[in-house]
């Protein structure tokens, strides 16, 4: 958890844990810290949990009192979370939700009060949201940098398709 200014807060999909398939999630905590000495939080997202990112992010808080920038990773019903209440913390510089099982309304209202600077929003191509992928750049009257993605061969799970999924992740909390 511990690591300089920045916050990488990954928060995972429904019923999962802070483990993810094969320790994806730590694996990719661990290698974040040790590339730009982030900090790193993975949420896991129990069932039935109450759905509030500010107050984990409160909570985080409360140990990492020198963070400035925060950056959201959510995957499924936690992208979902992230693009609908990352508006919510004003640290919050950057969001990448992969896969998230798209309300529309909430998410545009999510979207349109961020004041961050980029949103990116990733589906597999075979993912059941991916149809919707095209509203996210719709959305003009947006003043954040935001962009959608459709990963070829790529399922919700990202099956097959760990170190994509891993490479996309790096990449998106590593970019200046």
């Amino acid at each position: 958890m511990f690591g300089k200014s920045k916050l990488v807060f990954i928060k995972t999909g429904a019923a999962g844990s802070i483990y993810g398939y094969k320790n994806k999630y730590l694996e990719l905590a661990s290698k974040i810290q040790n590339e730009r000495g982030y900090a790193v939080v993975v949420s896991a997202n129990p069932v039935g949990s109450p759905l509030n990112l500010q107050e984990e992010l409160e909570k985080v808080s409360t140990y990492l009192i020198d963070v400035k920038e925060i950056i959201l990773i959510g995957i499924s019903r936690g992208g979902l979370l992230v693009l609908q209440q990352g508006y919510l913390n004003t640290k919050v510089s950057r969001i990448l939700a992969i896969n998230p099982p798209l309300a529309i309304n909430k998410t545009k209202k999510g979207l349109i009060n961020f004041s961050g600077a980029k949103v990116q929003v990733v589906f597999g191509q075979s993912d059941p949201s991916v149809d919707y992928s095209d509203l996210i750049e719709r959305l003009e009257i947006l003043e954040t940098d935001c962009s959608s993605q459709i990963i070829s061969k790529a399922d919700h799970n990202f099956k097959g398709k760990l170190d994509t999924f891993k490479k996309l992740v790096m990449q998106f909390a590593l970019e200046e």
